[in-house]
């Protein structure tokens, strides 16, 4: 794990940026430190095509490379973890529910994704997706579920900079004293990088909030 302070992340030449929602400077700050081949890979859960065609073309206008989508629900594994294993940045469309990204993005497409990572891709997970690569990711019915533990020992809270006043943040805190709670506001991201660098791109409006066992 890369770490600095309480962060601690995954290791890989890439960078992970976690995006409070689906602003175009994060996407453009993120064009900006590309330095691994291949095409931009779209992550979506196949339930808006033009949606994804838009982001597509949007990143293509601010100097992306050219793109493709990946169904992560109806494509094969195979294919899958090809199309994301091969890309030079992934993008992960800002899902309604951070769970169900989640559980669709065990497996398969969390493989693809690493090995981009480990090979220098970009990986920018945008709005709630961006929940999932914590430690814990808050279900819509309440439930507290295993995340992908990118961001290790965090949950992530996106569309808020006062991660410390959230009920749900609070609720994991009590029940996990390592955990820490990082929210990420709208037009903000999280980004963190494979020397250890840790940045705040957009806005620049994220916090920290920290579990009993940083606070004796």
């Amino acid at each position: 794990m890369a770490h600095k302070n309480v962060l601690r992340w995954l290791d890989g030449r890439g960078w992970l940026v976690l995006s409070g929602g689906a602003g175009g400077a994060v996407r453009a700050q993120a064009i900006g430190r590309l330095a691994a081949d291949g095409g931009v890979a779209y992550i979506t859960l196949g339930s808006n095509a033009d949606e994804g065609e838009q982001v597509l073309a949007d990143m293509a206008d601010l100097g992306a490379p050219s793109g493709y989508m990946v169904d992560i629900l109806s494509e094969d594994d195979e294919t899958i973890q090809s199309k994301l294993a091969q890309a030079g940045m992934v993008v992960i469309e800002a899902a309604a529910d951070a769970a169900q990204m989640r559980s669709a993005l065990m497996g398969a497409a969390s493989d693809g994704i690493q090995i981009a990572f480990e090979n220098g891709a970009i990986v920018l997970a945008e709005g709630s997706s961006a929940a999932a690569f914590g430690s814990w990711v808050l279900a819509l019915d309440e439930r507290i579920v295993t995340g992908l533990e990118w961001l290790e020992g965090a949950l992530v809270v996106t569309g808020t900079s006062a991660v410390g006043a959230s009920p749900d943040a609070q609720r994991v805190l009590r029940a996990q004293a390592e955990a820490i709670a990082v929210g990420i506001d709208d037009q903000s991201a999280l980004a963190l990088g494979p020397d250890g660098e840790v940045e705040l791109w957009g806005d620049g409006q994220v916090t920290v909030a920290l579990g009993r066992a940083y606070q004796s």
